[in-house]
């Protein structure tokens, strides 16, 4: 894709975060209904949607082929863009008040924002930025 469809690339990774967000949700309550506990229940939920999100940005978002380094990249980008994510959140708690719906949604969104602006840009200019010709992958 070329720059002219940034717009169609960022409507694609919003509809591919959100399926990946209903997928670790899903993923995660189900593994509490049966019975397994919180932290591996949510790293479930997690790894699945990490799966969807990697296959979803790297076929549909940037149309790229997938390699073993591209998917390596990715895990450690959503795992730093967690930590991002959490200590915006803390940050913002402390800025806006935690005792308030406002303070805590402002919060959520500010970190929410954050993750998604770090996460597009390296997805787009790094981890899957269009190959060229003669070049092996990375």
């Amino acid at each position: 894709m070329t720059e002219r469809h940034l717009p169609t690339q960022l409507r694609r990774f919003i509809v591919t975060g959100l399926t990946a967000t209903v997928v670790d949700s899903s993923v995660y309550a189900l593994m509490l209904y049966l019975g397994m506990d919180f932290s591996p229940a949510k790293a479930c939920g997690f790894m699945a949607a990490l799966s969807v999100a990697y296959n979803g940005h790297r076929r549909w978002t940037f149309s790229t082929r997938g390699s073993r380094r591209r998917m390596a990249a990715f895990a450690g980008l959503y795992i730093m863009t967690f930590i991002i994510n959490n200590l915006t959140n803390t940050l913002m708690l402390e800025i806006l008040g935690k005792e308030q719906k406002t303070g805590i949604a402002g919060a959520f969104i500010v970190a929410t924002g954050l993750t998604a602006l770090v996460n597009f840009t390296v997805l787009k200019f790094f981890i899957f930025r269009p190959e060229k010709t003669g070049r092996p992958l990375p």
